[in-house]
């Protein structure tokens, strides 16, 4: 099996604050699977974005 790539795929990704906290979801749009990572909210939205991102790839790439 090839290695999942967000390059072939649409992956949604949502902010959400929670207290002191902001946690950033990716979901992958084929296999509906999902990682969560949260930071402060000073921290740079786009960070924890690419994080999720490659959080999510590397779950798909393990199966």
């Amino acid at each position: 099996m090839a290695p999942a790539s967000s390059k072939n795929r649409e992956i949604y990704i949502e902010f959400k604050q929670v207290g002191q906290y902001l946690r950033c979801t990716a979901i992958d749009s084929v296999t509906g699977k999902e990682v969560t990572v949260a930071g402060p909210v000073s921290r740079n939205p786009e960070q924890l974005k690419r994080v999720a991102v490659q959080k999510l790839e590397y779950i798909l790439n393990k199966e």
